[in-house]
């Protein structure tokens, strides 16, 4: 019974231990635009003590910060920004801080091309971006459509796997993208000129932080119990 009770006081430990290497992840994307916080989920044990079962990604929106750069993207509801990944695939982001490449194509900061590519000519100017995602520019003096701007919606956006650059790629819990256009279908709408925030609440952050470390220190003690208690009955047993 001392060592179940020894082994469930270190399953505590391990719990605590990750809800605050999660929670210390969120802190640190405070202010990541985009950034959606997660949380652990964990279940009791049959044989006792506690297991964390999943990393759940909470998907609720962040405020809008204003910004006055047209090609600042933010998303009003569902849906992600797809872009090419490094690896040659494709990535997910809610993170809409856009620019022109070298090239002329619109790209993430980190230099990811938006999918499907929208190409800006060089002497382009007044880039507006509607609220459907139609991107048009005023081009040798006349006004231009210079593409469309397509989101991602899953299933279950929760399901997402983090691949590092605030960007989030495709998992067998997330299902498959299903593209469309801002606007139609259940999909968000475009607002030009901002950024959304990061949707961590550094308050709640802290009180998880305080709560996991409490668990952490009582679990240890429990540890330190037993092993008082075992040195105590090898000890009369000798």
């Amino acid at each position: 019974m001392l060592i179940n009770g020894m082994f469930n006081a270190l399953s505590g430990m391990n719990a605590a231990t990750k809800r605050l290497q999660n929670s210390a992840n969120n802190v640190a994307n405070l202010q990541t635009p985009g950034f959606k916080k997660s949380d652990v989920v964990s279940a009791s044990l049959k044989s006792g003590g506690t297991s964390v079962t999943a990393i759940s990604r909470s998907n609720t929106p962040g405020g809008l910060i204003p910004t006055s750069n047209p090609l600042d993207l933010a998303i009003s509801g569902n849906g992600f920004f797809q872009v090419q990944s490094n690896g040659g695939g494709t990535s997910f982001t809610r993170s809409g801080s856009f620019k022109v490449g070298g090239d002329g194509r619109l790209t993430t900061a980190n230099g990811e091309a938006l999918i499907p590519e929208i190409n800006v000519p060089g002497d382009a100017t007044q880039i507006n971006v509607d609220s459907q995602g139609q991107v048009s520019a005023n081009v040798g003096g006349n006004n231009e459509v210079l593409g469309q701007i397509q989101l991602a919606n899953f299933n279950n956006s929760s399901g997402l796997s983090a691949q590092g650059g605030n960007t989030l790629g495709e998992s067998s819990a997330s299902g498959a993208p299903v593209a469309g256009a801002p606007g139609d279908g259940g999909f968000g709408s475009i607002v030009s000129g901002f950024l959304e925030s990061s949707n961590v609440d550094l308050a709640e952050e802290i009180v998880d932080q305080m709560v996991s470390k409490a668990a952490f220190k009582a679990n240890t003690k429990i540890i330190r119990a037993t092993d008082e208690m075992l040195g105590a009955l090898l000890d009369i047993k000798a």
